[in-house]
């Protein structure tokens, strides 16, 4: 009997050479990489499934690049958060004909401290808060003013004073040309304009329509809602120790006299500033940093030259 036998021609080894792309045998051309026995015996029997190794040795050897730290650190949310986030959308309103008697009931029975007023096309015209009702004849608290200020006051501003006074429907003591926001107005823009013209709240439009409201309340309920964002990894410290130094930078000219170390999220902070109130924004700055974990306040105050 004749015995047929296949034989090899080259060195007998553990490893088979095999390219990078998905394909389990060398075309060549292909870069070629060292392949287990294992992973060899695999690939034979099963092309695509040593194909689908092939892809993650591949990976294995190029991985990802790690997502940048200093995107990490940035105290602040990566989308700011607008007024439709957190204003209020069921709004109680009046019409120009409302009472007055009944818009106080309101303002009273509702706990609020200022109602809008709509036209009957549901377009905003004004607003009646609790200022617009504290000079009121029913109280007796309607401004008076002395014969002599009657002389040279304007005699119209005398006539709009007595309408606000005794006028019995919302339109008589309403304030008209409100300030207004936009569904889409950032927080930081609403709260700027708040403090600057002295407003609690703003009836948000959109084009000419009232849908919503947004009052200091508003504002300070996103506080309450804040929570620190959570974090998919530890940050290094060299990423910690960039971003609070560029806060540092931010909230006092006297960083230069300030060194920062950061150890296990452990930053030691050391150095001379010019006033307590600079020192205490350094530290804030730095409780505000993403991944310190506690402080070492070693700050000093310079000492004042004395002439």
């Amino acid at each position: 009997m004749n015995a047929r036998s296949h034989r090899t021609h080259g060195p007998l080894t553990p490893h088979l050479l095999l390219p990078l792309d998905r394909s389990p045998a060398p075309n060549g051309t292909d870069p070629i990489t060292l392949w287990p026995w294992r992973l060899r015996r695999e690939a034979i029997r099963s092309p695509h499934q040593g194909a689908d190794r092939s892809g993650e040795m591949h990976e294995a050897r190029h991985p990802a690049a790690a997502p940048d730290d200093t995107s990490q650190t940035n105290g602040r949310s990566a989308q700011p958060m607008t007024v439709a986030d957190v204003m209020t959308r069921d709004v109680v309103c009046v019409s120009t004909a409302t009472p007055v008697s009944e818009v106080a009931n309101i303002l009273a029975g509702k706990r609020i401290s200022a109602v809008p007023v709509v036209g009957v096309d549901g377009r905003l015209v004004g607003i009646v808060s609790e200022s617009d009702l504290i000079r009121r004849a029913e109280i007796g608290t309607e401004r008076r003013r002395s014969w002599w200020r009657k002389v040279f006051v304007d005699i119209s501003a005398e006539a709009a004073d007595y309408v606000r006074a005794h006028g019995r429907k919302a339109r008589h003591v309403m304030t008209s040309g409100t300030v207004t926001a936009t569904e889409d107005m950032t927080l930081a823009d609403v709260a700027e304009v708040m403090e600057k013209r002295g407003l609690k709240r703003l009836p948000v439009v959109r084009g000419n329509r009232l849908v919503g409201i947004v009052s200091r309340s508003d504002l300070v309920k996103a506080v309450a809602r804040h929570r620190p964002s959570l974090f998919a990894k530890p940050l290094t410290d060299n990423a910690i120790l960039r971003d609070l130094t560029s806060r540092v930078k931010v909230v006092t000219p006297s960083h230069r006299l300030i060194n920062i170390s950061v150890h296990r999220g452990n930053a030691d902070i050391a150095g001379l500033v010019d006033s307590a109130a600079e020192r205490e924004a350094v530290l804030v700055a730095a409780e505000n940093t993403p991944g310190i974990r506690s402080i070492q306040d070693r700050l000093i105050l310079r000492p004042r030259s004395i002439s």
